[in-house]
């Protein structure tokens, strides 16, 4: 709508007149404009103001942001002589206070011409000055200026060849679908969403969607491409398997052989003769393999069948289906060492079951194979169970949830194999070795010493046990165990560990050693070996020995304290134990003369004190006035017979050693020594 106005002023008045005198501005421009708006004692019927908005060549109500408008004179009485103005708003035009540099003029091609920059409500303004002593009119109008952004749209790719466009955008009237392929749709309202189907070939299409407004030139556009949906293939369940079998239980899925871009629903059927129900729906796939799908809160206590079929994201659904597959369940009663497993038949494609137990295969089984008994199960021991069916030509796969049991027994357990060894501690280690197959709750070991009957020790459930037998005696040991059936074994092998002595012999370096011999070895004994220790026990030397003693003629004369022990090879060689560890201290060795002639002929000419096992000493010698003639602590050190190096005289001299072993033995020697020249 117009709206028209006219406002008239008195003529030249005296303040208007020094007004634009004083003004800055061009004085023609400003004598005209202000002569326009406040002119008129006489009223000029007849003479209203008309334009019309130019954009894009085509009269527009609505003016686009960033394009030039054009303004055109439509008034009925047009005229070279009149002076026309255009004010751009977006405010209506105030004659009383306006900046005359931004309204419109003329150009120099003749057209009023103005670009606007930002959206909104625009009220433009036409002043048009009739000069001569008539009248001014203001013409104003308002006019939409609006900004042309890219429309927002979406494709999706439904079956058959066709697609979906949905426009969510709203900020253009109407807009124009291009389908690439030299069709379009026009006149499609925001909101909507149209679908189309292409009868071409190609498996791609650039879809561009613009945007416009009524009673306006301004337009833009979007394009998306899309790549049409083929048609898909039957797809498969790879994989059902029940993961926990309960009244909410849970169960997993891989899905094979599908076709990206399109959804699958899962359809469960509870009865043999009942329909499919829908029970899940995804969203269009980006791959042709879907694996670890679950789906929880589902009864597994009984078979239930699924299948798959594909649907498109437009609402489409397909009689595509897979062949069904059912889930299996499995049932496992324990027995007499042994355990029934049981399961439901499922129908349709089976070639075959396969049964697991702790992950490891144990069964093949026919298709109409439905139970299977594993046998000679040891009491106590947990086993694991499950049964996969192999279905449809080996495409899919059933997989029961797995059934754990304990199983029992009323059989005597076989008895273990018992072994014993001293430790360094000379402690005696037992260690009960059980029967494949066989657990222990209890143990009960029995000692013999030095050949009285066998008696309990204290029970320990453990299959080893320290011994600290105080004092050693030849020992021997049986042990028996009872499983968690509470079923006792029968007796272990007897074990006798090596029992050594040793001796020292009176008068003599010599040491005597004797054992007895090793019992427990299923295969026997291999062979005796003697070792000699240090202080950490690390072996020194070793010396294989036979029968049940030896005697060390010859003792090592770098150690004060021996330490033996006797090593036992089973007869392979695949066993080992040793005997106690005995421990010899050597008698501490000094020898002292009792004269010395240090004429230098070489023999007997200094006083040396000599000995084994001497850790640490010191010596002093006396003349007879009580005087200290010479004194070391060092072993390499001796008396030539001189004091400040004069020899002194032939007679007796005291003497005072102080010795510290090896052992940490402290002895203190006195006595006499004669010097002979």
């Amino acid at each position: 709508m117009l709206l028209y106005l006219k406002f008239r002023y008195r003529l030249f008045s005296y303040t208007l007149l020094s007004y634009i005198r004083s003004t800055p501005y061009t004085y023609c421009l400003r004598f005209l404009l202000f002569i326009s708006l406040l002119l008129t004692a006489i009223p000029v019927l007849g003479q209203d103001g008309c334009f019309r908005a130019i954009q894009n060549g085509q009269e527009v109500k609505v003016i686009c942001v960033g394009v030039p408008v054009f303004f055109e004179d439509c008034s009925s009485d047009q005229n070279t002589q009149y002076t026309t103005f255009y004010d751009p708003g977006p405010k209506a035009f105030d004659p009383k206070n306006f900046n005359e540099s931004e309204l419109v003029s003329r150009g120099a091609d003749g057209r009023f011409q103005y670009t606007y920059t930002a959206p909104g409500k625009y009220i433009i303004t036409q002043i048009i000055n009739r000069g001569g002593g008539q009248s001014t009119t203001i013409e104003p109008m308002e006019f939409e200026v609006v900004a042309t952004p890219a429309p927002a749209f979406s494709v999706q790719a439904c079956a058959s060849r066709s697609v979906q466009v949905t426009i969510p955008d709203t900020g253009y009237d109407l807009y124009d679908i291009d389908y690439g392929d030299n069709t379009t749709v026009r006149g499609v309202a925001a909101g909507e969403q149209p679908r189309y189907t292409y009868s071409g070939t190609a498996s791609s299409y650039t879809i561009r969607v613009s945007g416009r407004y009524t009673c306006s030139s301004c337009e833009s556009s979007s394009t998306s491409t899309v790549t049409l949906l083929p048609i898909p293939p039957a797809p498969v369940i790879a994989q059902l398997e029940v993961v926990r079998e309960a009244a909410d239980g849970e169960l997993l899925f891989t899905f094979e052989n599908l076709q990206p871009g399109y959804r699958y629903v899962l359809e469960q059927r509870t009865t043999a003769t009942g329909n499919f129900v829908a029970i899940y729906t995804g969203t269009p796939l980006t791959q042709n393999r879907l694996a670890n799908f679950r789906v929880g809160n589902v009864d597994t206590r009984q078979p239930i069948q699924f299948r798959i079929r594909p649907a498109d994201n437009c609402g489409n659904e397909f009689p595509i289906f897979s062949a069904p597959v059912s889930s299996l369940v499995l049932g496992v009663q324990t027995g007499n060492e042994l355990a029934n497993l049981r399961w439901a038949a499922i129908a349709g494609g089976v070639q075959g079951y396969t049964v697991f137990r702790d992950g490891n295969r144990i069964g093949e089984l026919g298709s109409t194979t439905t139970t299977y008994t594993d046998l000679n199960l040891s009491c106590g021991q947990n086993y694991c169970y499950q049964v996969h069916s192999i279905l449809h030509n080996g495409q899919s796969r059933s997989i029961s949830a797995a059934h754990c049991i304990q199983a029992t027994s009323t059989a005597t357990p076989p008895a273990g194999y018992l072994y014993s060894t001293y430790d360094e501690n000379n402690q005696v280690q037992l260690t009960l070795t059980l029967p494949q197959g066989q657990t222990v709750r209890q143990v009960r070991y029995l000692r013999s010493i030095d050949g009285v009957p066998f008696a309990d020790l204290p029970t320990d459930g453990q299959t080893t046990y320290t011994d600290a037998l105080q004092p050693l005696n030849p020992v021997c040991y049986r042990a028996s165990y009872t499983n968690p059936c509470d079923r006792s074994s029968t007796l272990s092998n007897t074990t006798c560990p090596i029992y050594l002595v040793a001796i020292s012999q009176e008068n003599s370096l010599a040491i005597s050693l004797g054992w007895t011999g090793y019992v427990g070895f299923p295969d026997g004994v291999g062979g005796y070996t003697l070792e000699l220790l240090d202080a950490n026990n690390m072996v020194v030397s070793s010396l294989p020995v036979s029968g049940n003693t030896y005697l060390e003629r010859n003792p090592s004369d770098e150690m004060q304290e021996l330490r033996y022990r006797i090593r036992v090879t089973s007869g392979n060689g695949g066993a080992t134990s040793y005997s106690n560890t005995v421990v010899i201290q050597q008698p501490l060795q000094v020898h002292i003369p009792n004269a010395f002639t240090p004429n230098g002929d070489g023999l007997n000419d200094v006083l040396e004190v000599k000995g084994r096992f001497i850790s640490s000493f010191s010596v002093k010698v006396y003349n007879s006035a009580g005087q200290v003639v010479f004194s070391a602590d060092d072993r390499n050190t001796y008396w030539d017979g001189t004091y400040q190096g004069k020899p002194q005289p032939a007679g007796a001299y005291a003497y005072e050693v102080n010795i510290v072993s090896q052992s940490g033995e402290t002895k203190r020697r006195t006595g006499t020594v004669t010097l002979l020249r």
